[in-house]
């Protein structure tokens, strides 16, 4: 089993992913110089510098998160399980980061700290393995409301992706359980985790489970959380700032939250040339065969005739009154210039 559970399409948006690609966003443009100092103290590994853009926005705007799920008031549970998912899959030479001690270190060096004090970033003494059993328990827990009551309305029924998700960190959930209810309990540090959500979050007498649909449905299915997930995001957009309105991603991403991003961007049908044109000509050839019908098979052709006809001696006689009237008035203005001179 991998380390780190990857969610594909589950066909509900989960409140681990939102709140992880909420943090993905924030980032700060004001350090530079911390920032440039810990990539060149940390040379040996890959986007370092991206990184630390990122934790310090994190840190600057940690008041001001608000996130979702069950643990949507401990924002400090969900920083920590972010930034060491971050700091794991952090590279060097091609191959993650399993002993991420060094790192740590030198971040308490350069960042400054002080604006989170009551939350312990740092604390979590885990190996690689179990953080990430530890990560996938507590955002199981994290989705657990909303995959249930998500299952409530289709009746049970989910698709291949979503099952797996479930059966996987039920597992997880048991083994650990198995684990911490042993008088030899090696792995300390995620049974307080398993202590903290196995009441109030995980109904363990009523598991989780759902019957996979067909594959006509799972398609109908995916097409409607496409949807779906578009509104949301533009409801989210529109309490978002402007500047993060401008960098804003969504979700496809995986539960390491920075793995596979979909940029917010929909699909615009495109118009063929062919409709275009049709739309144009036949309205224009109907109203050609309605005025030949009417000219050829009608009184229309006689009346039109006529009524050209006497259009066109009415503007002849009101030209011949134009001209004889011009004549006159230059007869008589030549007229009053006459004198009589005696020989």
């Amino acid at each position: 089993m991998s380390l780190n559970i990857i969610i594909y399409d589950v066909g509900v948006p989960l409140p681990s992913t939102l709140n992880y690609n909420n943090l993905n966003k924030k980032k700060s443009y004001d350090s530079d110089r911390k920032c440039n100092k810990l990539a060149d103290d940390l040379s040996e590994y890959k986007n370092v510098f991206d990184f630390c853009e990122n934790f310090t926005g994190v840190i600057e705007n940690f008041d001001k998160f608000s996130f979702v799920g069950q643990f949507d008031d401990d924002s400090c549970k969900v920083v920590k399980f972010w930034v060491y998912d971050r700091l794991f899959n952090l590279r060097t030479n091609n191959t993650n980061v399993s002993d991420i001690n060094k790192i740590i270190n030198k971040l308490n060096e350069n960042i400054n700290l002080d604006k989170i004090q009551k939350c312990t970033i740092f604390d979590f003494k885990y190996s690689k393995e179990v953080f990430y059993k530890m990560k996938s328990l507590y955002d199981y827990a994290t989705n657990y409301k909303t995959i249930k009551d998500h299952l409530y309305g289709k009746n049970y029924i989910c698709n291949k992706n979503l099952k797996d998700y479930i059966d996987k960190n039920y597992e997880i959930y048991i083994n650990i359980k198995n684990n911490c209810n042993t008088s030899d309990r090696i792995h300390e540090e995620y049974c307080k985790v398993y202590e903290y959500i196995k009441e109030v979050f995980i109904n363990e007498a009523l598991p989780l489970s759902c019957k996979v649909r067909n594959i006509e449905s799972e398609a109908d299915e995916q097409e409607e959380f496409g949807e779906s997930s578009r509104e949301g995001m533009t409801q989210t957009l529109g309490s978002l700032s402007q500047g993060d309105k401008e960098r804003s991603v969504f979700s496809g991403k995986s539960e390491r939250g920075h793995d596979s991003v979909l940029t917010f961007e929909d699909h615009k049908p495109s118009v063929p040339i062919t409709n275009i044109i049709v739309g144009v000509i036949f309205p224009l050839l109907g109203i050609f065969c309605i005025f030949f019908i009417f000219y050829k098979f009608t009184p229309f052709k006689s009346w039109l005739r006529t009524h050209l006809l006497k259009k066109k001696i009415i503007q002849y006689y009101e030209v011949e009154e134009y001209i004889q009237k011009n004549l006159n008035e230059s007869y008589h203005t030549n007229g009053q210039h006459m004198r009589y001179h005696p020989l």
